[in-house]
């Protein structure tokens, strides 16, 4: 009789398999969480651009405001910084002072005049922030602004009912436009900047400020006027410092 010879089945056993799910398992672990942390890594970062770029934004647009503005318009109120910015600035040749007569005109140099006059008005030698919101012989509104009588001169004529005269002549003879007041401040934990034109706009976006101040420094003998700023922005845990001194390079 012809044995019979049984063919081995060809397969994986169990104990294979469940090595193999278990390899497949921890590669599947490992690979999962390498792409979650370095999602998070790119969210992080993503984050950290955002509020770097945002803050940068915000504290250089105050800066350059703030190195911009009138000569003693800065006050702090609170959480609030207040200035007034300069429109254009000139040098008079003469100027309604005692004991000249009053009138309503003022001769200056020729100058790069402003686009458009309304609502402007012009100030002398400011010395205080109540010089430049409060006296009225600082500054008085601008009606227009017409040729000299002499070549290179121009005659700034007030929007005023009577005859004034300013209260005391600037020593280097500079004479500023403004047009209101800008305020920056911090109101629930957002940078906002306010001005005649429009209100309470949002000046760091999808940031918050959880930490401010503003410190005004008077101007000396030896230096001019600062402002001292510190900021402290927060996006996602994540937190930027800003502070920062700035001068003010204007003189009365």
């Amino acid at each position: 009789m012809k044995q019979l010879i049984r063919k081995k089945s060809s397969g994986f056993t169990l104990i294979e398999m469940i090595v193999v799910i278990i390899i497949l398992g921890v590669l599947a672990a490992g690979i999962s969480t390498f792409i979650s942390l370095s999602t998070k890594i790119y969210t992080e970062a993503t984050d950290r651009d955002q509020l770097v770029s945002s803050a940068r934004f915000a504290v250089e647009r105050l800066n350059r405001e703030v190195r911009d503005a009138l000569p003693n318009s800065l006050v702090v109120s609170g959480r609030c910084l207040m200035f007034s910015p300069i429109v254009a600035s000139a040098i008079y040749t003469d100027i309604p002072v005692s004991p000249e007569a009053a009138r309503k005109t003022i001769d200056v140099i020729e100058f790069n005049e402003p686009s458009n006059i309304s609502n402007l008005s012009v100030i002398v030698y400011p010395l205080t922030p109540d010089d430049v919101y409060v006296d009225i012989g600082k500054h008085y509104p601008v009606a227009g602004i017409d040729p000299g009588p002499t070549a290179g001169e121009r005659v700034i004529t007030l929007d005023v009912a009577d005859n004034v005269q300013f209260s005391e002549d600037s020593p280097t003879q500079r004479l500023y436009f403004i047009n209101g007041s800008v305020e920056y401040c911090i109101q629930n934990d957002t940078l906002l900047r306010s001005d005649s034109l429009s209100l309470n706009i949002l000046m760091a976006q999808n940031i918050s400020v959880v930490s401010s101040s503003f410190e005004v420094l008077a101007a000396t003998l030896q230096r001019n006027a600062m402002v001292r700023t510190h900021f402290q922005f927060e996006k996602n845990s994540e937190v930027i410092t800003f502070t920062n001194e700035i001068q003010v390079l204007n003189v009365p």
